[in-house]
């Protein structure tokens, strides 16, 4: 005789597996914040490890130079990073740049950009020099890319003459293939001022054609900037301009922290902060702030003490904020 064995199928209702669904869509909600800030620490741990390299680099260029690299280069229009390439394990694109352009020896060739093998240099992507909280180097920006970083008045950079007190970009129009950052070094206030002039009182240690030395900055390399993060322009929307790495140096802190970022403002998409390593190779967030300059109030004023590296004044960083 057989018998016939009636097997009962398992199976989840449609119920049921809206139920599990459902389950899931709310784990997913509860866990997506947490991810999101285990993503923002890291990157903001990663950038501050970049900033602390630079200073590091920087000092071991001062080691074997005798004196920290100069913020710009006013022959070539060369930044700060073309001078630490050899400090980061960046040889071979430091031995694309003539020594005649890395020299103030020599007669300038009207930027950095007419020399084939140094525009060639321009182009490497370099993560050291990006902060990874942002995409600069994807972004595709509506005006153009820096060529230079311009603070001198009463100079004559390159045959351009600047009037007093003057910020200005020089870009290229466009979307050239130049490496971009999230960095630049510190300018202090304004840059390089006249005698006498009231934002002269607020020098950086990076500055037009500079030779400081650590044993310079008597403020203490631990009360002052050597590098910084910036956006190169506004990160609201599309981006208006990017930094390119090969040309930006002594950046100045006149314009703040001001949020929406713009070319002309220290800043970053770390939330609330923008991170600073200081001369002594320590890393610090100081606050962002609103929409607005809040020019000579306490808070200006410690940011450009912390900006300048022999103007005297105790640094209060209560009216900074931030942290490590």
């Amino acid at each position: 005789m057989r018998k016939v064995r009636l097997l009962r199928r398992w199976a989840f209702t449609l119920i049921e597996l809206l139920v599990v669904i459902a389950i899931i869509g709310i784990l997913i909600a509860l866990l997506l914040p947490a991810v999101q800030k285990i993503r923002a620490a890291a990157a903001r741990m990663s950038c501050s490890n970049n900033l602390k390299q630079m200073e590091l680099a920087a000092q071991n260029y001062e080691a074997t130079n005798g004196v920290l690299p100069m913020g710009i280069n006013d022959h070539e229009a060369l930044g700060t990073f073309a001078y630490l390439l050899p400090y980061i394990e960046q040889e071979p694109l430091y031995n694309l740049i003539p020594a005649k352009m890395l020299s103030l020896q020599t007669p300038s060739i009207g930027g950095w950009w007419n020399d084939p093998g140094t525009w060639a240099a321009s182009q490497a992507q370099l993560k050291a020099f990006l902060c990874p909280a942002d995409n600069a180097q994807n972004i595709v920006p509506t005006q153009g890319c820096s060529a230079w970083f311009m603070t001198y008045p009463g100079l004559v950079p390159m045959g351009w003459g600047l009037g007093a007190n003057t910020f200005e970009l020089v870009y290229f129009g466009g979307n050239i293939p130049s490496g971009r950052t999230n960095y630049s070094s510190n300018g202090g206030c304004l840059g390089m001022q006249p005698a006498g002039d009231f934002y002269g009182q607020w020098p950086g240690p990076y500055g037009q054609d500079t030779k400081t030395k650590t044993t310079d900055i008597t403020d203490g390399s631990s009360q002052t900037l050597g590098f910084g993060e910036l956006m190169g322009g506004t990160n609201q929307g599309a981006r208006d301009f990017v930094a390119t790495w090969i040309s930006t140096g002594a950046f100045v802190g006149a314009w703040g922290m001001i949020q929406p970022t713009q070319w002309y403002t220290w800043g970053s998409n770390h939330t609330g902060i923008v991170q600073f390593a200081f001369c002594d190779g320590s890393v610090r967030g100081l606050n962002k702030t609103g929409p607005n300059t809040d020019w000579f109030a306490a808070r200006w004023y410690a940011q450009q003490y912390v900006s300048g590296f022999q103007d005297g004044a105790v640094v209060d960083y209560t009216l900074l904020g931030g942290g490590g």
